[in-house]
């Protein structure tokens, strides 16, 4: 039996029901606001990939309502993003980073590398929280056993909050830091923020409604080395580009770019890195740069795992080579070697060290300025 019923609906009362009706809809699609609540807190481990391959994405494209499509994305290798009260670490960070007034959440740094000859131990790059701002207040670590560390006065602004879609704001941090015998260094940054998007994410991690969050940073880095005699002053210009959901803590994606070349990193769950990705090569040497970018001079190390007769030059991205920086056989260990382009410096952009053992190759991207 089917019923019909029919009946007029009062003309004030229909509008009434299309208004209501409308703004239900809208509310299904309109953006989210990102708190305080939705950023990281003492205890939290959030799981990133690095993508692989990225050719051909354009992570520049916004708008309102947008769909990002990302699920094209292929690890690489992951890291574990670890968060701690900042009364856990040691104690001397805490004289600088004053536990809940200084800063209330401290995470342990993984952006370090033992160079050069210098060990790195306990490195942690400190936040401040609150309902008004995520802020990096600085960096710590304990290098050749004396503890460093830099605080950023005033602070990176990494989000003012609550984060909504138009919101626009910047930034000025600046540290300085001396330590007798080993050297000096000094960071002044420039953030301007803007929230100019909104919309969903997709990635291999899933599907979220999001906000998308563009950072142009300007960047000037003076690091002096004593042990070195090696000083520079290097200014960098980078964009972020950050897509937040509600209760992940860390951006969803995160994309940095800095003169074409970019990372990118996305809340991921645990794979397997064998699948897909050659076998490392245990005697494949490791090579390191300071600084990079660089100006005309770069101090470049090469660590080899036994002895070798290798070759240094300086590559472009087509692989001809613009200078040899060395060659000649070499003991296992640590190898210093200077690169100078006062003389003959090739013109700006991204180049390749390349380090040649054994009849096998292998790479360093380097930005000249």
């Amino acid at each position: 039996m089917r019923y019909i019923f029919n009946f007029r609906v009062p003309t004030t009362f229909s509008y009434l029901v299309v208004i209501i009706l409308f703004s239900c809809q809208t509310s299904v699609f309109s953006q989210i606001t990102i708190t305080q609540n939705d950023m990281p807190s003492a205890g939290d481990t959030v799981r990133k990939s690095f993508a692989l391959d990225f050719t051909g994405i354009d992570f520049s494209v916004t708008g309102e309502n947008y769909l990002w499509d990302f699920s094209q994305l292929k690890p690489a290798s992951q890291t574990v993003d670890t968060f701690v009260t900042v009364s856990s670490v040691p104690f001397l960070y805490q004289l600088v980073f004053i536990p809940n007034i200084v800063a209330n959440v401290a995470q342990k740094y993984t952006g370090l590398e033992n160079f050069p000859q210098v060990p790195i131990t306990d490195p942690y790059r400190f936040y401040k929280k609150s309902s008004n701002a995520f802020n990096d207040v600085g960096y710590a670590a304990t290098i050749s056993g004396i503890p460093v560390p830099l605080r950023l006065n005033p602070a990176d602004v990494i989000y003012k909050l609550p984060l909504a879609y138009g919101n626009i704001d910047s930034s000025d941090a600046s540290g300085q830091l001396g330590v007798p015998d080993i050297g000096y260094v000094s960071i002044q940054r420039k953030r301007l923020n803007e929230v100019d998007g909104w919309g969903t994410l997709i990635t291999p991690y899933g599907e979220y409604d999001v906000l998308r969050l563009k950072s142009s940073v300007m960047e000037t880095d003076s690091v002096y080395v004593d042990t070195l005699n090696f000083g520079q002053q290097i200014v960098r210009k980078y964009t972020e580009y950050k897509w937040l959901t509600n209760g992940k803590k860390q951006p969803l994606l995160e994309v940095t770019e800095e003169n074409a070349i970019m990372q990118v990193t996305y809340i991921d769950s645990i794979f397997d890195p064998g699948v897909g990705i050659e076998k490392a090569d245990i005697r494949k040497p490791k090579i390191y740069i300071a600084p990079n970018p660089i100006i005309d001079k770069a101090i470049i190390v090469v660590e080899l795992s036994e002895p070798e007769y290798i070759t240094i030059s300086l590559i472009n991205m087509a692989g001809i080579r613009i200078k040899r920086v060395f060659s000649g056989n070499l003991p296992a260990g640590k190898h210093f070697q200077t690169l100078n382009l006062s003389d003959s410096k090739p013109a700006s952009g991204v180049y390749l060290i390349q380090v040649e053992w054994n009849g096998k190759s292998t790479t360093k991207r380097l930005i000249i300025q």
